[in-house]
């Protein structure tokens, strides 16, 4: 089961965005809420099933309707799974997604790192933005320190 604070913030927020907040969906979001990089269904049910018994229709439907309702970002990946994860009080200011192109690891990158302000977009180009969502790629730093270790190892006399 998530933390209590965990549990009610879920509550909280599944509320506000007109969302009933079952036991079902607040685990389901919490799972998510709980994690800084977004994550697949099925690795959301294995966190869930962790502390209760869920049936894997019931997460997939719960992920639909938080997904439609605009309660968390469905993120399509390159390797044909969607990951999920939450829009709620953790971004304050929104966030946006890094893709690792070598291993396709995908991140949250919270928007105010990023220096993005949806008001100041939406001034800038004369029109209302609710939310930024951009998709970053790149390497990730695991993947750009692997590849300097194989640089290194392949030049003779070091």
């Amino acid at each position: 089961m998530p933390h209590a604070d965990t549990a009610n913030a879920a509550r909280i927020f599944l509320t506000r965005t007109g969302i009933e907040p079952t036991l079902n969906r607040i685990l389901v979001y919490s799972a998510m809420a709980d994690s800084d990089q977004p994550l697949t269904a099925r690795e959301i049910l294995d966190k869930v099933l962790a502390d209760h018994h869920i049936n894997r229709v019931t997460v997939y439907r719960i992920l639909d309707l938080l997904a439609d309702s605009g309660a968390v970002n469905r993120i399509a990946s390159v390797d044909g799974a969607s990951r999920f994860c939450s829009r709620g009080g953790r971004w304050p200011a929104g966030h946006s997604h890094f893709h690792c192109t070598r291993c396709g690891e995908v991140r949250c990158v919270d928007n105010a790192t990023l220096h993005l302000d949806e008001t100041e977009l939406g001034n800038a180009l004369s029109m209302r933005v609710d939310n930024v969502d951009l998709r970053l790629d790149g390497i990730c730093a695991s993947c750009a320190e692997a590849a300097r270790s194989d640089q290194a190892e392949k030049q003779p006399g070091q």
